[in-house]
């Protein structure tokens, strides 16, 4: 095997975003889903949000999840006071040490419950998918996605 540049590491990232974003439209946009946010009054991108929110307590102002996402202030402010006019953040005045101007963003326990009740409806809608695997490749396959978190989480392309 020849040597693997930097290249070829990042042309197959690109090329497993892309499957995994296929793979997901396919498994993923079921009626489950679409009937649950339908529920819950919410679109994707808020429950997006709210699900970055769930995962990354520490990062909670917005100018942090903006830099996080790539979503400008404006655009974040708006979903925001949607988002906190609904019940499911909740923003908190610039603590004694900040400048004032920060305001600190959190989800509520409503919005906590409602990012556990979507979840559950998208592990039980991709679980099926792999469930249809035989067991050897599933086995195989969750290994392998296991092992390429583990690089990521650990930074595992640095010496």
């Amino acid at each position: 095997m020849n040597a693997v540049t930097g290249r070829d590491i990042m042309t197959a990232m690109l090329e497993l975003a892309s499957d995994i974003g296929r793979w997901n439209k396919q498994n993923m946009s079921g009626c489950l889903i679409n009937d649950r946010l339908q529920e819950l009054g919410l679109t994707k991108h808020q429950m997006e949000l709210m699900g970055f929110l769930y995962a990354n307590e520490g990062l909670n102002t917005v100018s942090a999840i903006s830099a996080e996402l790539g979503i400008s202030k404006g655009s974040l402010s708006l979903m925001l006071t949607k988002l906190k006019k609904a019940g499911y953040v909740e923003k908190e005045s610039a603590k004694e040490d900040d400048d004032g101007r920060k305001v600190y963003i959190s989800l509520t326990e409503k919005g906590q419950e409602a990012v556990r009740y979507t979840m559950e409806a998208l592990l039980s809608t991709g679980a099926v998918a792999f469930d249809e695997m035989d067991q050897k490749t599933r086995t195989l396959f969750y290994t392998k996605v296991k092992e390429l978190k583990e690089l990521f989480q650990i930074g595992g392309w640095k010496e």
